[in-house]
C-alpha cells in the first residue's frame, strides 16, 4: 500500500467518521481500511477519541444541570427563609406591647379605684382598658417623683409613696377592633401607700385615682 494512498485516506477519515463523505469516497476508504492495518488503527483511534469526548460532553452537561437544579433549590430555600423571617418580624411587631394612651382610650372614664368595706383597694377597668390585649404593669413612686424600674437608681425605696399601674397593649390591638362592650375587670392593689395612680410611662405622667399625692 503506497504511502500516498494512506495520506489520502487519512485525509478522508474525519469525513468518513462523521458520515458526510460521498458514497464513492466511502467505498474507497472502506476498501483501503480492509487492506491497510495502519489506517484501520488510525480509524480506531479516532473512534475512541470521539467516544471519550462525547462522554466528556455528557458529563459537563450533567454537571451544568446539577448546578442549575442546586441554584433553583437554593433560590426557593432563600425565598422561603426570607418569607418566614418576614412573617416572624411581623408577628413580633404585632405582639410587642406599647403603653395604652390615656387620652385616646378614654382611660379617665374607664379606669378607677374602689375601696371596699374592709379597706382593700381594687383597680377597676372597663371597655378598652379591660380588653384581652391589655396587660397591667405595676410601679411604685417615691416622694421625689421617681418610679421603680423607670427612673433607675434615682428611686428611693425608703420614700415609697404611691402605687401605679400602666396598661400595656399589643400593637396589633391598634389595628384589630376588640369587642369589649360591657366588659369589666378588677384586681386588688396595695393600700399601704399614700395614693394609687395610672402611670403613662411614655410621657412620665401620673393620673391620681385614689388618695392624695404628697406635695414635693
Amino acid at each position: 500500500m503506497s504511502k500516498k494512498n494512506c495520506e489520502l485516506i487519512r485525509d478522508l477519515l474525519p469525513l468518513y467518521v462523521d458520515g458526510v463523505c460521498s458514497e464513492l469516497s466511502k467505498q474507497t476508504v472502506s476498501e483501503h481500511l480492509a487492506a491497510c492495518k495502519e489506517c484501520a488503527a488510525e480509524l480506531e483511534k479516532m473512534n475512541r477519541k470521539f467516544s471519550v469526548e462525547a462522554d466528556k460532553d455528557i458529563s459537563v452537561i450533567r454537571k451544568i444541570k446539577k448546578r442549575m437544579r442546586l441554584a433553583k433549590v437554593t433560590g426557593i430555600a432563600t425565598a422561603v427563609i426570607l418569607a418566614a423571617a418576614g412573617l416572624f418580624a411581623g408577628f413580633m411587631w404585632a405582639v410587642t406591647d406599647c403603653t395604652m394612651d390615656y387620652e385616646k382610650y378614654h382611660l379617665a372614664e374607664n379606669v378607677y379605684v374602689e375601696e371596699d368595706s374592709d379597706g382593700r383597694l381594687w383597680f377597676c377597668m372597663k371597655q378598652n382598658a379591660a380588653s384581652l390585649s391589655a396587660v397591667a404593669w405595676p410601679t411604685v413612686s417615691d416622694t421625689d417623683g421617681n418610679h421603680m424600674g423607670v427612673s433607675g437608681q434615682n428611686f428611693d425605696k425608703e420614700k415609697k409613696s404611691g402605687y401605679g399601674i400602666t396598661l400595656k397593649m399589643f400593637r396589633i390591638s391598634k389595628l384589630v377592633p376588640w369587642d369589649v362592650d360591657g366588659k369589666e375587670l378588677r384586681f386588688e392593689v396595695r393600700s399601704d401607700l399614700d395614693y394609687v395612680f395610672y402611670y403613662d410611662d411614655v410621657t412620665d405622667t401620673e393620673y391620681v385615682l385614689w388618695g392624695e399625692k404628697p406635695s414635693a
